[in-house]
């Protein structure tokens, strides 16, 4: 049984299962700093360019390193198209640079792929929603969404994905905050149940996981192009399967995407999907 719902990285130290998370009830808040951006990180030739910074979250009281990488050939201050890529539980933005989505983007691009922006922000464990005074679901949609309109992304033409814990507020924020406001949408390897009682796991109160639940609620999803991924290995397969069903009979969801192929909960499986994600992210954009 998984017991985390993001994944150990590849060559890296040990990630802590979800038991060992705390909840992020009452969780310390920091000084709010300024928001600043980082020197380009030292990408190799063709890869793009990947810049980093902190945000100081209204939403949280929390200060949140971020990451923009642009594909090869873009300038820093090009009017993008954006994907924001949502991380699973116990991953941070750095689990970008483990999927190699930067060299994944790049590839896209030279293979056709209309030229758009990929960013992220470390969201904690809050599951990309609301938990306690902490909102993790404005944290994406307020916060960080208008440092990116701010730093020249066209937000207007915006895109989202994520894996696990980041599949989970993917489907969640399409439904709620950033309702009509998606090109598309990517959710992988996602926790897809009727209620708490029906997980493996609880990573979350009842009553967050009930007010959260994208699985509840497919009519919000109107009108929305959606890929969903998952590795038929993977603990969550099933409910990835039956939801998409769910939405197919769901009246003005388009039939999604599917990329459910041989794989486990697990870094290998997501960085393999990338070529398919971004063809279909890039296409919708």
């Amino acid at each position: 049984m998984l017991a985390a719902c993001g994944a150990a990285r590849p060559s890296a130290a040990a990630t802590p299962s979800a038991s060992d998370l705390p909840l992020p009830v009452g969780t310390a808040t920091a000084t709010p700093i300024p928001s600043r951006t980082a020197s380009p990180a030292s990408t190799p030739a063709g890869d793009g360019t990947r810049i980093y910074g902190t945000l100081a979250s209204r939403a949280t009281g929390l200060n949140h390193n971020w990451i923009v990488i642009y594909p090869p050939g873009s300038s820093t201050k090009a009017s993008l198209p954006v994907v924001i890529v949502l991380h699973g539980m116990g991953d941070n933005i750095d689990a970008l640079n483990h999927l190699n989505y930067h060299v994944h983007l790049g590839e896209a691009v030279r293979a056709g792929v209309q030229p758009f922006a990929l960013a992220a922000i470390d969201g904690n464990v809050l599951f990309w929603q609301r938990i306690g005074t902490q909102d993790g679901g404005e944290l994406v949609a307020t916060d960080f969404l208008g440092l990116l309109a701010a730093r020249g992304l066209d937000t207007t033409r915006l895109g989202l994905t994520g894996w696990s814990m980041g599949g989970w507020g993917t489907l969640r924020l399409a439904q709620h905050e950033l309702f009509g406001r998606l090109r598309a949408a990517a959710p992988m390897s996602t926790p897809l149940y009727p209620g708490p009682a029906a997980a493996p796991e609880r990573w979350i109160s009842d009553a967050d996981y009930e007010a959260g639940n994208p699985y509840t609620r497919p009519h919000l999803l109107t009108g929305l192009p959606l890929w969903f991924a998952c590795g038929t290995s993977d603990q969550f397969y099933p409910g990835n399967r039956d939801f998409v069903g769910i939405l197919s009979r769901t009246p003005g969801v388009p039939a999604p995407e599917t990329h459910f192929t041989p794989g486990s909960h697990s870094f290998e499986f997501w960085e393999s999907a990338a070529p398919d994600q971004f063809r279909f992210l890039g296409a919708h954009l």
